[in-house]
């Protein structure tokens, strides 16, 4: 399977354009802009730290180092009862218990209530710092999770760095935006099953060795557009999902589509995050050997990302 894959690359390869020099500037900038990424990831509170994710029930969610507490953060971290999370109307409070805790750099003094992010407003969800291990409400569909970070987690202590296909001008491509009538929310299947509704002002067509084809695009901040697809490439060369942004379009509805710069999703790295799959439209049969290339890292499967077992 991987020699037919290969073939199959080859011939995509000869489609996507004659390949000559790119130009210095253009090279420049795509390689600081994946420097950039690289060392973003990498950050203390990026998302290799993510280091677990704890949907939580209705009523008292206990929080602490103890093995049996709902929310168990890493050893050494915080005490055994650092607190619960009350879940309830919608709402989650924390009331700490034996620690010092700071809500988004304030000192908590008694219960708080933390609030998700709003992607429309622009407003990131509420910080609750505990020790060196950060959590964060996260929602995924209809269920609410508790999100931990860890500067210390694992995945990046051990993380072994980005590959990506060399930089190529013929993957640099024209398209356009062609609008629906009206913005649209399609629903977007994530990694857990789990439904999310976002908004999609239409469909980017572009051309793709050879190949005419539709993204259904996402709606982004400042215009922007979020092409969330997979090629045939996936798996063998490149991750089952990746990301790629386009600027605002033109008044024309003209947008560049440059899959130098497509990247993959967290969950490539890090299995505590919840990242949207590519709408079956955007599940492309063509090899786009270009962008971020698979993960050689060890990632493996997290029960923390299932729903929490009964109460005992």
């Amino acid at each position: 399977m991987l020699m037919t894959a290969l073939v199959g690359l080859a011939l995509v390869t000869s489609l996507a354009g004659e390949r000559n020099d790119p130009p210095a500037a253009w090279t420049a900038e795509v390689q600081a802009w994946r420097t950039a990424r690289e060392a973003e990831l990498k950050k203390p509170d990026g998302w290799l730290s993510v280091a677990g994710l704890y949907f939580l029930r209705h009523g008292v969610n206990t929080l602490g180092t103890d093995p049996s507490a709902d929310v168990p953060l890493p050893g050494g971290t915080a005490p055994a009862d650092a607190g619960r999370l009350i879940y309830e109307g919608g709402h989650v409070r924390y009331e700490p218990v034996g620690t010092s805790a700071t809500l988004n750099d304030q000192v908590v003094s008694g219960p708080v209530t933390v609030k998700p992010g709003d992607a429309d407003a622009n407003r990131p969800a509420d910080r609750l710092r505990i020790g060196r291990i950060s959590v964060q409400l996260h929602e995924s569909g209809t269920r609410l999770g508790v999100r931990l970070r860890d500067p210390e987690s694992s995945y990046r202590r051990h993380f072994t760095g980005l590959r990506w296909f060399p930089i190529d001008p013929a993957w640099r491509l024209s398209g356009r935006l062609i609008k629906y009538d009206a913005p649209r929310i399609v629903e977007i299947q994530n990694v857990l099953g789990d439904i999310e509704p976002m908004r999609s002002p239409g469909e980017v067509e572009v051309a793709v060795g050879g190949t005419t084809v539709r993204l259904i695009a996402l709606q982004a901040a400042k215009g922007r557009l979020w092409l969330v697809f997979s090629d045939a490439t996936a798996e063998a060369l490149s991750y089952r999902i990746r990301f790629l942004y386009t600027d605002a379009p033109d008044a024309a509805g003209g947008v560049e589509v440059d899959f130098n710069r497509a990247y993959n999703p967290p969950c490539a790295f890090n299995p505590h995050t919840t990242c949207p799959l590519p709408p079956r439209q955007n599940r492309l049969s063509v090899a786009i050997t270009a962008g971020e290339q698979k993960y050689a890292g060890h990632t493996q499967t997290s029960a923390s990302n299932q729903p929490l077992p009964p109460r005992r």
